[in-house]
């Protein structure tokens, strides 16, 4: 009879890993572990680098932003000082030639309809934008080509009716208040109020409005 081997698992005799081959396969893990932390670490910093490139876009655009409305109110300067100009020393700087409107001065004699906020309804509906529906005169309009700006003022008198100033239906400046049994100085006559409405339309016709108030002696 021929002799039959054992080959069962149990007498399969155990290999001993020697230390080289236990330090090589050591090595290999923290390599895949270094490799995995890597990674990892690479997604994080180019989520952060995102962000970061995002917040700086955002704040190019904030600074571009502010510059372009910094430009606009400087433009509108330049409409507001034609106005009080035309008021004190040019064409409507006499008494009577406020009486009546005026379009070659972009001058309305009585208060124009005007919207929740105060901006006079031909300027926000400017189909005929130098012309302001009649109210205004096209050479009286700033146009810097350069920047693509263009400004628009107005002056309507807060009157309910054209002709000479009558403190009743006109709104004028407020009066001095005496105290005490002494009278104190002369009241001044009353004064009508001019509103100066300024309109600055820049490129994508993104446009801005300003206003002031003006009053002079009739």
């Amino acid at each position: 009879m021929s002799a039959c081997s054992d080959s069962s698992p149990e007498n399969i005799p155990m290999r001993t890993l020697s230390f080289h081959e236990h330090q090589a396969r050591r090595m290999r893990h923290e390599r895949g572990v270094i490799m995995v932390i890597a990674l990892i670490t690479l997604a994080v910093l180019l989520i952060g680098a995102a962000a970061a490139m995002r917040s700086m876009n955002v704040t190019l655009s904030s600074v571009g932003f502010f510059g372009f409305k910094r430009d606009m109110t400087n433009q509108a300067e330049r409409g507001l000082r034609l106005a009080t100009t035309a008021l004190t020393t040019g064409a409507l700087s006499a008494t009577g030639s406020r009486w009546n409107d005026n379009s070659a001065q972009n001058y309305s004699a009585r208060m124009l309809p005007s919207d929740a906020s105060g901006i006079p309804l031909v300027m926000l509906n400017m189909t005929n934008a130098d012309g302001m529906g009649g109210f205004g005169a096209a050479g009286n309009a700033i146009k810097s080509t350069a920047d693509g700006i263009t400004v628009h003022y107005l002056i309507d008198r807060i009157c309910i009716n054209t002709g000479a100033f009558n403190p009743i239906t006109c709104q004028k400046r407020g009066n001095f208040i005496s105290f005490g049994s002494r009278q104190g100085p002369p009241t001044p006559p009353p004064q009508p109020t001019y509103r100066i409405t300024v309109r600055v339309t820049g490129p994508d016709n993104a446009y801005s409005f300003y206003q002031s108030t003006f009053t002079t002696l009739d």
